[in-house]
């Protein structure tokens, strides 16, 4: 049995990778766009935009789960990296007029919005570096 791919299948693999990049820098520029956004928001807001720098780093603390395993670090790094529960903080502030609400989820989605314009997405349980975004290293070189 051979070990050699197909010329054929290479080409597949190749359009599934040009794809993909293409998908991926899509992701990215919708990101940037929803950070601007947010970071717009923040500033018409009356909350200073200290707060946007204050606030970016205790997102990660979702991080804290790969210090019991991978799995429970993928678990816990994407509740706190998905745009669901500061969507809902924002939308509930608006509503409820609750502008610190509104703020914390203002300073939330951008957090996650610079991530994926880095190219760090939802963690895979088996790997910090596997993400819907693709491998880390692979997607920052591109």
């Amino acid at each position: 049995m051979s070990s050699e791919v197909a010329p054929d299948t290479l080409v597949v693999m190749s359009k599934q990778t040009d794809d993909f990049r293409h998908f991926i820098t899509h992701l990215k520029f919708e990101a940037l766009a929803l950070a601007l956004l947010m970071a717009a928001l923040i500033n018409q807001s009356d909350y200073s935009m200290w707060w946007l720098l204050i606030g970016f780093p205790l997102v990660d603390i979702g991080m804290i789960g790969y210090a019991k395993n991978s799995r429970i670090g993928a678990m816990t790094y994407n509740l706190l990296h998905n745009a669901t529960i500061p969507t809902l903080m924002i939308a509930t502030g608006v509503v409820l007029t609750l502008p610190l609400v509104s703020l914390i989820g203002f300073v939330w989605t951008f957090h996650t919005a610079i991530d994926r314009v880095l190219g760090y997405g939802l963690k895979h349980k088996h790997s910090f570096k596997a993400t819907h975004m693709g491998e880390i290293a692979s997607v920052r070189n591109n």
